[in-house]
């Protein structure tokens, strides 16, 4: 049976920390594909448009064979749950599906929406940065998820890797540079859009 990693995100803009912990889920996990599902324009959040960021997502995982994107949510003008986007991939993907979650996503579950049907439907995948959280409220947390609602979360951890989309976009806007950082083709990309000026 094939297994799959669902990656989701923003992606404003994807940067090398998202494609070097997915690498390590998917080795680790030995996971077949790792799904990139970037975000449509949710109303709330004033976002670079939907289709930028798809772009740019589909640049960034072109040269891994292990990496694919999908625009699920992309097409979606409402609000995207992580249930529904979940039960449309159910009827695309034949295999386990495994949904990649960091560290302080993980203490919000519990707030999701339709939270125990998804936890029937995948396991959690959470990327932890070594002593970045403590293992005493990680323990407490994934036992109480684990009781409440059968949950089954696989922890891996990842490289520290202390760069987000918020800096990057903030360097963008000053001109300096973001070599090393974000992949060459999605920086030309961004070039070519005047994006973040």
């Amino acid at each position: 049976m094939k297994k799959y990693g669902i990656m989701g995100g923003t992606f404003n803009p994807i940067h090398l920390g998202h494609l070097m912990i997915s690498e390590y889920i998917r080795e680790d996990m030995q996971l077949n594909e790792i799904i990139f599902v970037p975000t449509g324009n949710p109303p709330h959040k004033k976002t670079t448009d939907a289709e930028l960021r798809y772009r740019m997502v589909e640049l960034a995982v072109e040269e891994n064979q292990y990496f694919s994107i999908s625009d699920i949510e992309v097409r979606n003008s409402d609000i995207s749950y992580t249930v529904d986007t979940i039960t449309k991939l159910e009827k695309e993907l034949d295999g386990k599906i495994y949904f990649i979650i960091g560290s302080d996503t993980l203490f919000q579950l519990k707030t999701w929406k339709k939270i125990d049907l998804l936890f029937e439907k995948v396991e959690f995948i959470c990327a932890i940065r070594p002593e970045y959280v403590s293992t005493q409220i990680l323990d407490l947390e994934l036992k109480y998820l684990k009781q409440k609602y059968k949950a089954e979360i696989h922890i891996v951890e990842t490289p520290l890797y202390e760069i987000s989309s918020t800096d990057l976009r903030n360097r963008i806007s000053k001109g300096k540079s973001v070599k090393y950082l974000i992949p060459d083709k999605v920086i030309d990309y961004i070039k070519e859009k005047e994006l973040y000026k």
